[in-house]
This record gives structure tokens, sequence and C-alpha cells, in this order.
């Protein structure tokens, strides 16, 4: 400002030096020089000066990013997930100061969930719907059935794909596309005590002989059999679907099963009463805290956040080993169909998958890492990272609702037949195949 008005006044003088220099040439040329008075100036008004009108800075637009989330990922709470998650989007804005998040937390799933919202929303108000959301992965063949959220292959760099787990590639997949970017996986493995084994009970043999009890959960879900259960039966070689896609069963793989849980009462190593009570993980696994059991299936949610340092981790054991997993977890999924909030919206979906970040974040939740270089970065002994590259590279989607709701309640009513005592192995496989036919 100080120099503009020093500039403006050194132009007056100079315009003020050449008009006198005119006047006085005028007036050697004129033969009868009239005099023209000059008007005295008057003290009391002072000489005018230029007003400037300062130049603003133009303020950079503001693209404003809403953001749905799950109340279990709810960046406002108290857990370490929820500050590493309020942190990460507070610094993507600080990255990208033209882009803000506005952050709504809503019920995952059910009346007034997510999908129950943006369907909604998308009938009544479609302005009202988010430009990303992060949905359970298995919503998301309802979402984008009714063409809720965008495909982001487009957006994506072609080798992204390489670093993914296999369960993330397929969890994100809907008809071919990518509709979203897992951010989390959570898996069912065992905890045990090492102390009670000299090393970890990967296979029914090292169960059935353990010398601690086995806890799982056996009670169902919605009288549906439990994952713990269909893990054995998957690592045994069963089948849920035949060639054309339909629920099918394997009756002798589901005899070995029921044959492996008969040995282990016969044993002690289950007690049919302490596992038919217990109808979700998580039951089993605050009983493990507490002291029951020497072995237990667990989340990784729940075990990598409150595990102490007299467990560690293992598959759940099979018939001959073989590590395998059903996988479920969290997907961010861009709604927008604008162009020009889509590449701002793939900003975030690229910030918050980036390994770095999301090592972070998934370590401190809980949730296993969609990538192979985010596991990398985990912050655990060699031993148990090789323990999770293994679930991860296993781990399989769950069954599809149709098929769960055919082959889930004739298993569950099998199993409860034979952890009662009222079928033999035999009996309780035949009983799951006859149901299922009905």
């Amino acid at each position: 400002m100080g120099r503009l008005v020093k500039t403006l006044r050194s132009q007056r003088l100079t315009r003020f030096g050449v008009l006198l220099a005119i006047l006085a040439l005028t007036g050697c040329a004129a033969t009868t020089p009239t005099p023209t008075p000059v008007p005295s100036a008057t003290p009391d008004e002072p000489t005018p000066t230029a007003t400037l009108t300062p130049t603003l800075e133009p303020t950079p637009m503001v693209t404003v990013l809403e953001l749905w989330l799950p109340e279990e990922l709810d960046p406002y709470g108290e857990q370490n997930g929820s500050q590493v998650l309020r942190s990460q989007l507070a610094e993507f804005s600080d990255a990208y100061p033209s882009l803000q998040v506005d952050v709504v937390v809503k019920k995952a799933h059910g009346r007034g969930g997510l999908v129950d919202f943006m369907r909604t929303a998308r009938d009544a108000a479609p302005a009202v719907l988010p430009d990303l959301v992060v949905l359970d992965a298995s919503d998301l063949d309802t979402v984008a059935g009714s063409e809720l959220v965008e495909p982001i292959d487009d957006f994506m760099a072609s080798s992204a794909g390489d670093d993914r787990f296999p369960i993330a590639s397929v969890m994100g997949n809907v008809g071919g596309q990518t509709t979203g970017a897992v951010l989390g996986v959570d898996l069912q493995h065992l905890a045990y005590r090492p102390a009670s084994f000299e090393s970890a009970p990967v296979t029914w043999t090292e169960v059935i002989s353990a010398p601690a009890p086995f806890l799982f959960p056996a009670g169902g879900i919605d009288g549906r059999v439990n994952d713990a259960t269909l893990i054995q039966y998957l690592g045994a070689g069963g089948r849920l679907t035949d060639a054309e896609g339909n629920p099918s069963l394997d009756e002798d793989t589901m005899i070995d099963v029921f044959d492996f849980y008969s040995r282990c009462i016969t044993n002690t190593v289950i007690a049919p009463t302490q596992v038919l009570t217990a109808t979700h993980v998580d039951q089993v696994w605050e009983r493990f805290k507490e002291g029951e059991g020497g072995m237990t299936t667990v989340r990784a949610s729940r075990y990598w956040v409150e595990a102490d340092d007299a467990m560690a981790p293992a598959p759940i054991p099979t018939k001959d080993g073989q590590t395998i997993s059903i996988g479920r977890g969290w997907a961010l999924a861009m709604v927008t169909d604008a162009p020009a909030r889509q590449e701002p919206a793939m900003l975030l979906i690229d910030w918050l998958t980036a390994p770095n970040r999301n090592a972070r974040w998934t370590q401190a939740t809980g949730y296993l890492p969609p990538t192979r270089s985010a596991l990398r970065l985990w912050d655990v002994p060699e031993e148990e990272r090789t323990v999770l590259l293994g679930l991860l590279e296993a781990a399989v989607p769950p069954p599809r609702p149709l098929v769960m709701e055919a082959i889930g309640p004739p298993m569950q009513q099998a199993l409860e037949s034979l952890l009662s005592g009222r079928s033999t192995p035999e009996e309780a496989a035949d009983s799951a195949m006859e149901r299922l036919q009905r």
C-alpha cells in the first residue's frame, strides 16, 4: 500500500511541472498577456489525495466432501482407532486446503442404517446423499444393484490390485467391477495359551489330545450355524454349493466334522453345555480372557487390541492343518456420480487406503490390512505377521445370503443334536441332508 501511494504522488508532481512549462511557453508567445488570478488556498481545506482501494486476494473455493460412517468406526469416539481416523481426516484437509470432510455417523445395519437411509434419500431427497460411504462389505452387492454407488476401477492405478489380498479383492468386487476399497478385514482365528502347548494346535489330532478345553460358539445365530463350524467344514474340503451354484452340503464331510467334535467331547476337550450356550464368538472370547479354556476362536478385531502376553494367535485347527477362515469387513465406496466431485472423492479414498495410514488405522482397530504393503508395516513379531499373512491369503468370503438361509439351519440343528448327545455323527449328518432337501 505504501509503495502504491508514493508512486501516485510522484506522478501528480510531474504532471504539475509539465503544466507550468506549457503555461510559460504560452506566456512568451502572447502579445497582450492577461494575468490569470490564482485562487489562494484555504487553510481549512486540505489538498485532496487519491483514494486507494486495496487489492484483495481471491478466496479459494472449498469443496466439502460428505462421508457417511458406521457407528463402529465413529471418529469422534475415544478408542485408539477413532483417534487415528480423526487425525487422518484432519491431515487430509491440511494436505488439501481446498477440500474439507464432513462426517456423518449412522447405524451400520437395519432400519435407519446406512443402506436403508441411502435408499430412502435417493427416492425422496437425492441431494442429501453423501459423496462417500463406508459400508459392511457384504452390503456392496445390494447398493451396487440399486445403483447407489459408482465403480472406481477407472480411478485406480492398474497395478493397485496386485497388492491386495485375495479376500480384499473379492469383498470389494461386484459384477466384475471394483465398487469398494476395503479398509479392514475381520475374520476368526484361534487364540491359545502357549504355556499349555508345545506348539500351536493347528490340526484336529492336536486338539483332540489337547491338555486344555477348546471354546467356540455352537449356539448358532438366528438359528444358523456359526462361522466356527463352517470353517471346520470348509477346511475339511466341504462345499456349500453344487456345480450350478445351488445350496448343497457334503454328507461325508459333515460326518468328519461331527466325529471330530464327538471325540473332543469324549476326551473332555469340548464341554457341550459350555459351547452350546455361546451364540456369538465374542462370548467365548470374554470367557477365555477371564481364564477359561486353553484355546478359543476369536475375532481379529478383538484379539489384536485386547490380547495379553499370555496368549498367541494361530489359524483355527482343521482336519489336516489347512489354513482357512471367513473374511468380512468394511469397504469405502463412492456415491457421487458428479465428475467434478469424483476426483476429490478418490483423493480421500487413496489417502485412507495408503499403506502407511491403513497400517496405523488397522492396527489401532484390530481389523486386518487389505494389502500386503500395509501388513508389512504392522508392529508385531515376525512369527505373528506370518500367521496373519497365511490367514489373509487363505480367507474366503462368507456364503451368499440365499445359500446361508438354506444350509445354515439344517447344519445348526444337526450340530445341536450331536452336542446334546441325541445323535451320532452319522445320524446328525443324515438329518442335515434330509432337512436341506425338503
